[in-house]
């Protein structure tokens, strides 16, 4: 039998070295894949948002004007202003003459009777801006009066005698005689400008030489003028506009909202709205149109039957805002109001 031996020798271990994974790179298509689904995703919060949070609408942004027109036939004379001049008050515009139209009497009779007419208001504002003056002269020693009172009074709440009430009392009637004054000295200053244009207006009307009469049109608002229309020299029909005057201290926006959202668009609402440029700014509705209207062609959809809207009228928040919301005069825009 074979004897049987143990080798004590040291155990050798062979180990294989693993090969290095490389890395991944990124895979373009992939890339592409998530940033397409984080826009839409992005989409479509957004559109969620707006639609839950938002009351979206269309508006136009305009300004009170005046149509100058006639409702006889009249040749225009001489202009004496430009398209973009800034015009006050009784500003004269423009002369025009009818004797081409009218006969001589008749032209005759008509400026005895503009010329009554205006001494009659003349006479009547006179009457006003005396009955005013009086009034004021009254005021004035009624403040007087509580401004001794006033004096009297503190030094009896010194001594214990009034309390502090009747000392409040005293001075809000003298602040209420304060108010009436200022009331009364603005409403002097505006009857003596109607009282100088009264007078300018009769002073325009006059009787040509050769027995054709003319007439001065002034401006009826502060503003601008808009298109001219007519030329001088050249005849006005009736139906025919001389020129427009835009009232640039009157700005707002006739805006068309969804009739779903009846119950969302109410009177006193603040509304942001976006003008073309991309700006902001913000508004209140002034006003909600009873009856619904048909929104302008641009609002409408194409080839779909035309939608009745919500009309509301929004003027802006602060007086700051007029000259900004007078640069996109007939330009449409985005209007919202939050529901929260």
């Amino acid at each position: 039998m074979r004897k049987f031996t143990y080798k004590k020798n040291t155990a050798v271990i062979r180990t294989l070295k693993e090969p290095k994974v490389k890395k991944k790179k990124w895979n373009i298509d992939r890339v592409i894949y998530f940033i397409i689904l984080i826009l839409l995703l992005f989409w479509l919060l957004k559109f969620i948002y707006n639609k839950t949070i938002w009351i979206e609408g269309n508006g136009q942004v305009l300004m009170e004007k005046v149509d100058v027109n006639f409702t006889n036939d009249i040749r225009v004379k001489e202009i004496f202003i430009n398209e973009g001049d800034t015009v006050s008050v009784g500003k004269n515009l423009f002369n025009y003459f009818q004797n081409d139209f009218d006969s001589d009497a008749s032209i005759v009779l008509k400026s005895l009777d503009k010329k009554e007419r205006l001494n009659n208001n003349l006479q009547d504002i006179l009457k006003d801006i005396l009955k005013k003056r009086i009034q004021l002269k009254n005021l004035k020693k009624r403040l007087q009066l509580l401004e001794k009172q006033e004096e009297q009074v503190t030094k009896l709440i010194l001594l214990d005698v009034y309390t502090k009430n009747k000392l409040e009392e005293v001075t809000s009637q003298k602040l209420l005689i304060k108010n009436q004054i200022d009331l009364l000295k603005n409403e002097l200053y505006f009857l003596g400008a109607q009282k100088e244009m009264v007078k300018g207006n009769k002073e325009s009307y006059q009787i040509g030489g050769n027995g054709s009469f003319g007439n001065t049109y002034t401006s009826p608002i502060k503003g601008v003028i808009g298109q001219i229309l007519k030329n001088t020299e050249e005849s006005c029909y009736k139906s025919e506009n001389v020129m427009t005057i835009h009232n640039i201290e009157k700005v707002f926006i006739k805006a068309y909202f969804n009739l779903k959202d009846l119950a969302e668009v109410k009177k006193g609402s603040v509304v942001d709205v976006e003008f073309p440029d991309k700006t902001t700014s913000k508004g209140i509705i002034n006003k909600l149109y009873i009856s619904t209207y048909k929104a302008p062609s641009e609002f409408q959809k194409k080839y779909e039957p035309t939608e009745r809207n919500i009309l509301a009228e929004i003027v802006p928040l602060s007086k700051e805002q007029i000259p900004e919301w007078g640069k996109f005069y007939k330009l449409n825009l985005k209007v919202k109001i939050g529901k929260l």
